[in-house]
């Protein structure tokens, strides 16, 4: 598939690093009332142009089904990890249309020991030896984390060079930039790729399931 959005940029022309950001797409990091952008691409399927082998109800369906979006989000987690969640993916748009480069970070999040049983996480740690029980399933298996439990965070109010000339930055502050846009691009552009093969090679089909109920019941000590 060609490339939809990646760009080719001389790293060596200033001039042209300058003109790929400035005149890249953006998008609301919320809401248009916020004012703040940051570098996007729109990724309506209307601007996705479909293979002619895949059927006009699947390429549009494909969208709300579960194994889709878990696809999805992958690929933005992938791109968060990859750049130790500074810079983060997201999807924003009444339609979930616009793929947006937001800023962020990771800190510790404060829980000492989780449920094993229902996953509930609590802030208290369990005493050396003892297995701790669970406040919300009240079940025996409350026990610490192995490792600090880290938790990734995000500002999606902020903008990203928003306004900004460019004219005080360095060569080598440019490439970095550039380099980072280019990457985002490369993701939206395996984002689009990835909807493909997927409408390609998988069918859609009814299944009936059972939504579980929770009940109490009696457990040995």
């Amino acid at each position: 598939m060609k490339n939809m959005f990646y760009k080719q940029v001389n790293l060596k022309k200033r001039g042209e690093m300058i003109a790929f950001l400035k005149k890249h797409f953006r998008y609301d990091t919320m809401n248009s009332w916020n004012r703040s952008t940051s570098y996007a691409n729109t990724i309506k399927l209307y601007k996705i142009e479909k293979p002619v082998d895949i059927d006009d109800d699947i390429w549009s369906e494909m969208l709300s089904i579960t194994q889709w979006q878990n696809k999805l989000s992958d690929l933005l987690e992938d791109f968060g990890r990859a750049h130790n969640w500074q810079w983060q993916a997201g999807i924003n748009g009444r339609s979930g249309g616009y793929v947006v480069l937001y800023q962020g970070g990771i800190k510790t999040s404060g829980y000492k020991s989780h449920c094993t049983h229902c996953g509930q996480r609590n802030y208290k740690e369990v005493l050396e030896g003892q297995t701790g029980v669970c406040g919300r399933c009240e079940a025996k298996a409350r026990v610490n984390y192995s490792q600090t439990h880290m938790q990734v965070f995000t500002f999606p109010g902020r903008d990203v060079d928003m306004g900004e000339d460019f004219r005080d930055w360095g060569m080598e502050e440019l490439r970095q930039r550039v380099r980072l846009v280019q990457e985002f691009d490369q993701l939206c552009d395996d984002i689009s790729s990835e909807y493909i093969d997927t409408c390609k090679n998988y069918r859609i089909s009814e299944e009936e399931i059972f939504v579980p109920e929770t009940i109490k019941v009696l457990e040995p000590v």
